[in-house]
Order: C-alpha cells, then sequence, then structure tokens
C-alpha cells in the first residue's frame, strides 16, 4: 500500500564510504562541541552569557554533541554484519528516529535564534514586533518548550507505531493497521512539510532583514567616516544564520525525498539509510562551523586559545 509508484533505480554508498566519511567527521564535530560547552562556562561572571542566547546555543551545542554521537555509535559497532536482518533494521530505524529528534532541536535552535538577533539588532516598529522584543525571552522559551513536545510526540509515535508493526497479528495488520499507517504517514509528511516552509521562510525573513538594516547602518557610518566592529560582528553572525537557512534547505530536501521514495515507492533508495546518516552527520558538521565563525564567544576564545599555544611555542 505505501509502495504505489514502480520505479526501478538504486542509490546507495558502500559501507567502507560512510565509515571513511562520518568518522572522522563526527569526531571532530565532538571535538569542537567539546570545546564549545567550555567557552559556554566561563570562569568570569563578566564573561557569562545571558538567556535566552545561552540557552539557545546550549541547545546547539547539545543536539550535534548528541547526533556525532549516535552516528559515531553506529559506525564503530558494526551492526549491520553482527546482527541479524530485523535486529539490524531495529537499531537502524530507533538510532534515525534519535538523530531525526535532534536534528529538528538543532533546526529549532537556529530558528529562534536568527530570531533573537533580528530582535535585538533590528530596531521595532510595528506593534506585534514590538511586543515581542519586550518579551523575546518569554518567547523563545514557551516556542523551544512547545517544539520539543512535537518532536517528542513525533519520536514516540514512530517508535510506538514501529513496535506495534514488528509484534503485530497480521490479521490486524492487514486491515485496520494498515489504514492507521497509512493515514498517520500522510498527516506527518504534510505536517513536516508545513513546518519545513515556515522554518525556511522565517530564518530567510529575519537573516534578509537584519542584513537589509546592517548594510544600510554601515553606509551611514562609513559617510560619518565612523566605523563599529560591533557592527561588522553582528553581520558576521546574520550571514553564517543564512547560511545555515541554506544547510536546513538542503538537508530538509533531502530527507522529505529519502521519506518518498521509501515510503511511496519500489526503488531500492539508501536502503541501508548511510546516506541518511551523512547527510545529516554533514548538516550538524555545517552548523558546528558556523557556530565557530559567527559567535563571538567561540571565536574569541579559539583566539585566545591559539595564542597562548603559539606564544608558549616560541617561547
Amino acid at each position: 500500500m505505501f509502495h504505489s509508484i514502480h520505479w526501478s533505480f538504486s542509490i546507495s554508498i558502500s559501507l567502507k564510504t560512510f565509515q571513511s566519511v562520518n568518522v572522522p567527521l563526527s569526531l571532530f564535530s565532538i571535538f569542537m562541541d567539546i570545546f564549545f560547552i567550555f567557552c559556554l562556562s566561563p570562569v568570569s561572571e563578566q564573561q557569562r552569557l545571558k538567556p535566552p542566547l545561552l540557552v539557545l546555543l546550549g541547545s546547539l551545542v547539545g543536539c550535534n554533541t548528541a547526533l556525532h554521537f549516535f552516528t559515531l555509535l553506529f559506525v564503530l559497532s558494526d551492526f549491520a554484519n553482527s546482527l541479524s536482518e530485523t535486529d539490524s533494521y531495529s537499531f537502524y530505524y530507533f538510532t534515525a528516529q534519535c538523530l531525526l529528534f535532534t536534528m529538528r532541536v538543532s533546526i529549532t535552535s537556529c530558528l529562534w535564534l536568527n530570531v533573537f538577533y533580528y530582535c535585538q539588532i533590528v530596531p521595532a516598529r510595528h506593534p506585534f514586533l514590538i511586543m515581542l522584543k519586550r518579551n523575546i525571552r518569554l518567547f523563545v522559551y514557551s516556542a523551544l518548550i512547545i517544539d520539543k513536545f512535537f518532536f517528542l510526540e513525533e519520536f514516540i509515535v514512530y517508535i510506538a507505531s514501529y513496535l506495534i508493526r514488528l509484534y503485530r497479528k497480521p490479521e490486524i495488520y492487514n486491515s485496520t493497521y494498515t489504514n492507521m499507517v497509512t493515514n498517520a504517514l500522510i498527516v506527518d509528511i504534510w505536517l513536516r512539510l508545513v513546518y519545513f516552509f515556515f522554518s525556511v521562510c522565517m530564518m530567510l525573513a529575519s537573516g534578509c532583514a537584519t542584513i537589509s538594516y546592517l548594510r544600510r547602518h554601515m553606509r551611514n557610518m562609513e559617510k560619518s567616516s565612523r566605523s563599529s566592529a560591533r557592527l561588522q560582528s553582528q553581520l558576521r553572525v546574520t550571514i553564517t544564520g543564512i547560511i545555515q537557512t541554506l544547510l536546513y534547505l538542503l538537508c530538509s530536501v533531502w530527507l522529505i525525498l529519502d521519506d518518498v521514495a521509501f515510503y511511496l515507492t519500489t526503488a531500492d533508495f539508501d536502503q541501508k539509510a548511510y546516506i541518511f546518516y551523512t547527510v545529516i552527520s554533514l548538516y550538524s558538521f555545517g552548523t558546528n562551523i558556523n557556530l565557530g565563525v559567527g559567535q563571538t564567544v567561540f571565536r574569541e576564545q579559539a583566539i585566545l586559545i591559539w595564542q597562548k599555544l603559539f606564544g608558549s611555542f616560541l617561547d
């Protein structure tokens, strides 16, 4: 019932290729995340980030750490060769759901991080934006909690659906359960499409509006022969936010294509989920690079550590 379109093609990568890409990628990303956690826990009170920025960055770093941990666990355990076919697929499925959950929470944190910087940088004129700017902390916290519950509910539904299907009774599965799963799948795909377009539009709108304002402001400062390092830092953060939106766009399009090919066609589309894992890992790695370049707290700490190491080496 799911495979209604008959396509005879195959897309996959080998286990060796998957391991050679994801092992160094995950290890390097985990080391970066450890460094970010160190930067988010400064010794002095003056260096401490204020919420909700600290919460947003902490959520991003935590999700990326968990995501690469799951990927590394999958690669190193070599379940594909040591377990039976059913157990292997169960491991793939559970790990995939964990990766999807952490990736979606990471995307949510990126979305509200863009909105937060927009509210902090661009002067508010519309009554709704004025209200949003005054209550940005409450708004961000509420959005993060609601989004996490939404994604957690989806995670539980998919896990429960898989367990029921795994231990099903044939007579139930062939009638009632098949219709329930099909309807739930259609609803889930539409919800994900709506959320996908909402997130992209929000991230692009906030990022482009912030860049437009900063460019006008920097042009005015150049005419008056003034410069501001703070404005350049804000512009850097906004540009990395736009890049993050493009990363999310590419990653989400691939995941939607993966869902469509798996559920609605007969194509042999990434049966071992190696491409699936790799795409998410690359997205998370790109997010880490953006954090390192765009966030002042990470960049300045990295420069400080480099100067200390380089200076001690010269001494």
